[in-house]
């Protein structure tokens, strides 16, 4: 009798935005298709324990998935990655048993370095696949105010690109969300086995739906006002203040025009708004991910503006494939990773050109006759966890059958 492949998924932790729509359905997928699997869940050092955080654990427990929880050590040196990696090491191995085959998967820079150091354990037996989300030195540097923290930014800028570079060299497989990031690791590290796996979601939530469009129409209360959208968080590089002034050209072109934001932090954006944009013409919430699709199923056009820096020139934003799921026709700023050709290609909302001018009223007007249906069905071929979370399980098990390019012959192991 067959032995079920053993794989080790190292997550960044159950609260992560993308945990829900990425990392649970994989592990669901994974324990009902017959592998034999763990999840070693690394909460963000210094993250506080909130209702939602025991809600999902409990969920998690609920479903039988293996989980053993940590908050990982201050990620500011390798002597505290090589700390966490001690810590899991106990019950990864008494799970894995040294004696058969097995695939770590590591979501992020900082879990693929935990597992290059649990891979020497057995460097024969033990196969990494290193999951890159993207350019982590570079974001650093979106986020560092004031001249001491500059200066921290810079050690740990240099540190996670010493870490990128052993991960890239020294991993059995690396995962990354786009074609232009593929481009960017292999221009700079000269390696060939990498794989685009872009921030696919749960198409079967994800898609456009008539019904929940009126439903949530009707929540909003915004029955005859046009609905454009901003979700995601309020880091500087999304640039809050281009989304406000976007809404204030287009509410001069358009009438009725309504603003609704889609954020974990509705207080700060609030703070962000002040005064301006009228409180009929507004909407700041926080929902759970499970109404995320209702709310962009309402809207009209969603929006996704992002300074043009290397952050963003790889990034694969979730929300981008949210809104396209949904069927719903962006505006977006260029240079972010692959979504520009994928909206030209798809015609499926405007891109902005480099000096970022906001469409015309003619421009947007043709968004809004655009057909949601055709686009929700056509980036399902590009975004769909149901084409995606199977390619992920037939290279695990081409890794653990020895194939040489696990992803030469990928199957689906539910087939």
């Amino acid at each position: 009798m067959r032995m079920p492949h053993k794989v080790c998924y190292l997550s960044t932790g159950i609260v992560d935005t993308a945990f829900d729509s990425q990392v649970f359905p994989l592990l669901e997928r994974l324990q009902k298709s017959g592998f034999d699997s763990i999840h070693i869940s690394f909460n963000p050092f210094k993250s506080k324990k909130k209702e939602d955080y025991f809600q999902k654990r409990n969920k998690l427990e609920s479903t039988g998935i293996k989980t053993f929880f940590f908050r990982q050590s201050p990620p500011i040196s390798r002597s505290f990655l090589i700390f966490d990696a001690e810590r899991i090491r106990h019950f990864f191995t008494q799970w894995w048993g040294r004696k058969e085959k097995v695939v770590i998967h590591c979501r992020g820079h900082l879990n693929a370095y935990r597992g290059l150091l649990l891979k020497k354990l057995n460097s024969t037996l033990i196969n990494v696949v290193s999951d890159l989300r993207g350019a982590v030195s570079d974001e650093l540097y979106e986020e560092a105010r004031g001249f001491l923290k500059d200066l921290f930014v810079q050690h740990l800028s240099k540190f996670y690109q010493e870490i990128e570079n052993q991960v890239v060299q020294r991993s059995d497989r690396i995962l990354c969300v786009s074609n232009a990031f593929k481009e960017y690791l292999q221009t700079n590290y000269d390696v060939e086995n990498i794989t685009v796996i872009p921030t696919f979601v749960d198409t079967l939530r994800f898609k456009f739906s008539k019904s929940l469009r009126e439903s949530y129409r009707g929540k909003l209360g915004v029955s005859n006002q046009t609905v454009l959208v901003y979700s995601g968080g309020i880091a500087p590089w999304q640039k809050i203040g281009r989304v406000i002034s976007l809404f204030h050209h287009l509410s001069g072109k358009v009438d009725n025009l309504f603003m609704l934001f889609l954020t974990q932090e509705p207080d700060m954006v609030k703070k962000m708004i002040k005064d301006q944009i009228k409180s009929e013409n507004l909407r700041v919430i926080r929902v759970p991910h499970s109404e995320v699709a209702g709310y962009l199923c309402a809207a009209d056009v969603g929006i996704l503006l992002r300074e043009n820096t290397l952050t963003n020139n790889v990034a694969s934003p979730i929300k981008f494939s949210e809104y396209m799921c949904c069927g719903l026709p962006c505006i977006i700023s260029p240079n972010i990773g692959d979504t520009a050709e994928i909206i030209r290609n798809g015609k499926a909302g405007i891109v902005l050109d480099a000096q970022m001018r906001f469409p015309t009223s003619f421009e947007f007007q043709r968004l809004l006759s655009l057909n949601r249906n055709e686009i929700s069905d056509m980036m399902y071929h590009q975004f769909s966890s149901e084409i995606f979370i199977p390619k992920i399980l037939g290279f695990y098990n081409n890794f653990v059958r020895g194939e040489r390019n696990p992803l030469s012959c990928v199957e689906s192991v539910e087939k």
